[in-house]
């Protein structure tokens, strides 16, 4: 709602209760002014605040399902759990991980047809350590930062 409207309707909401006011109850007009300007107020701070006078014609956002985003999704409970057992960081984190790099290097101009990261063109691309936290069965969790900045290059890639 733009400031303009809202006053327009405020005043025309003023206008009519005096009006109101001035005939059917027969309080003079300058009395149904002053009882009119609450309620315009009312009216001018409703229209602003609410803007439910502004009907949205933007469409609704796609819906986005794409096999890394469900797979992200879940990855920061499994850290937790990941950083205490390193069992459930090989069975859990990196197969996950593991998926979550083949579809980002799928993206990539060059490796659309990539299916795993044992091929040649993955270990090219991600860099050695990162490329050992997602293959090595005897990888350890980083840190909190160190993986950040290894998720962010994931990101890159």
């Amino acid at each position: 709602m733009t400031p303009s409207k809202a006053v327009t309707a405020a005043t025309v909401g003023t206008v009519a209760v005096a009006l109101f006011a001035n005939n059917l109850l027969a309080i003079p007009i300058e009395w149904a002014f002053v009882l009119g300007l609450p309620i315009g107020g009312l009216v001018l701070l409703g229209m602003l605040l609410a803007g439910a006078s502004d009907a949205n014609w933007e469409p609704e956002p796609a819906p986005t399902f794409a096999p890394a985003e469900l797979h992200a999704s879940t990855l920061a409970a499994r850290f937790a759990e990941a950083a205490e057992d390193h069992d459930r960081f090989t069975s859990r984190v990196q197969p996950r991980l593991r998926r979550l790099a083949v579809a980002r290097l799928r993206a990539r101009a060059g490796t659309e047809d990539l299916t795993s990261l044992d091929d040649p063109r993955a270990r090219r691309v991600l860099s050695p350590e990162l490329y050992l936290l997602l293959t090595d069965r005897h990888a350890r969790l980083p840190e909190p930062r160190r993986m950040a900045a290894l998720l962010d290059e994931l990101e890159g890639s």
